[in-house]
């Protein structure tokens, strides 16, 4: 099998020369393709799983990392980040971070993180960020006994650990933000002690920071100062999700709700929303510039049910990625490969990828650096 190869921009050197023919060269952001990662199914006894979208072949390389490995990528697959020439993979069920080149998915390193952290704090890791050569992961850790969950920072040359931080019960996303890492302290839903930690790195101190706006918080971004986060809200007497939406979180700590939504992207000024709450009649789609504050909506064509919204950082283009309609049922086929659409800045249907990941959970942009001549 093949991936479409990143172009990491080694430095292009020519010699010295009077020649005035010789090109002037310019270094450009590209963008070739996306990964897309699934849960699986542990009900149907799916593994998790990993498809490649090729942008210029205009194709999907289906469990890619079996493909890649010849091995599976574990149960319960949920995070994917890229961090210099790596991917690294999260497995939830495995204790397992699978590290992989960029360019070919192949296997670098596969870190138990049982081994790595011991038996209370190295089970369920979630979510990850690079920074500072170290990979910053959530872990339930010892939530699971009513403590607390960690952050662990893995060094990435050596795969030791480099520092742990206690933070609140069951984190899961994560940003960087002012020399911080924000943590959303799920709580696992039960809404007793949700709240999110700021670790600061220049001092490894960790603050906790509550509101009565944060009620399940679980996916974090950072736009200038200011951080999002994506708070799944609350259910009533009869399972309806109430109250989903995005936070907004002040580099002095001010909550806000800024807009509706259960899943969110953003593309570096506006945050894109789909609002599919549990129990709910309808789909609705939003976009909320940070900018101006102004909220707008769109109808994305083709969507079922939507698993996923991405932002392509260097195109600006909107990815959604939907569970296909079960024949049998009517409803959302779960254990079914999804599909992903994709739409440009105007909202417009571009493309259309099918058979793109079961159990759609994260997704990360194959995007790198060429030269071209000015």
């Amino acid at each position: 099998m093949s991936f479409a190869v990143l172009m990491m921009g080694a430095a292009l050197f020519t010699a010295c020369s009077n020649d005035d023919d010789t090109p002037e060269m310019k270094k450009v952001d590209v963008s070739n393709g996306m990964f897309v990662v699934g849960s699986g199914n542990k009900r149907a006894n799916i593994d998790g799983n990993v498809s490649y979208i090729d942008y210029t072949a205009g194709t999907v390389t289906a469990n890619a990392f079996q493909a890649a490995n010849g091995k599976s990528l574990g149960k319960t697959a949920n995070y994917i980040v890229d961090y210099g020439s790596k991917l690294y993979i999260v497995v939830d069920a495995e204790a397992t971070i699978w590290v992989c080149e960029k360019a070919n998915l192949q296997v670098v390193k596969q870190i138990n993180t049982i081994d790595l952290l011991g038996e209370k704090d190295g089970v369920s890791p979630r979510a990850a960020v690079g920074e500072n050569g170290n990979l910053y992961v959530t872990f339930y850790g010892d939530s699971y006994n009513g403590g607390n969950g960690v952050v662990a920072a893995i060094d990435t040359l050596t795969f030791s650990k480099q520092a742990t931080y206690t933070v609140g019960s069951y984190p899961d996303g994560l940003t960087l933000a002012n020399g911080c890492i924000y943590v959303a302290n799920s709580d696992y839903g039960n809404g007793v002690n949700p709240s999110i930690s700021k670790i600061n790195l220049a001092t490894a101190k960790v603050e906790e920071m509550k509101d009565a706006a944060i009620t399940n918080p679980m996916q974090l971004l950072t736009i200038g100062n200011d951080v999002y986060c994506l708070d799944y809200g609350t259910y009533d007497e009869n399972w309806n999700q109430v109250g989903a939406g995005v936070r907004k979180i002040t580099a002095a700590g001010e909550v806000s709700k800024v807009v509706d939504g259960t899943f969110m992207c953003n593309n570096g000024k506006k945050i894109y929303t789909a609002n599919a709450p549990y129990g709910a009649a309808e789909i609705t789609y939003l976009i909320y510039d940070t900018t101006t504050g102004t909220t707008t909506s769109w109808n994305p064509e083709g969507i079922f049910s939507p698993a996923l919204i991405a932002a392509d950082p260097v195109s600006g283009d909107i990815f959604i990625v939907s569970y296909q309609q079960n024949p049998e049922t009517g409803y959302a086929g779960y254990a079914l490969p999804s599909y992903t659409n994709q739409y440009d800045a105007e909202g417009k249907l571009v493309k259309k990828y099918e058979n793109t990941a079961t159990g759609p959970i994260s997704v990360v942009f194959n995007t790198g650096v060429k030269y071209v001549q000015k």
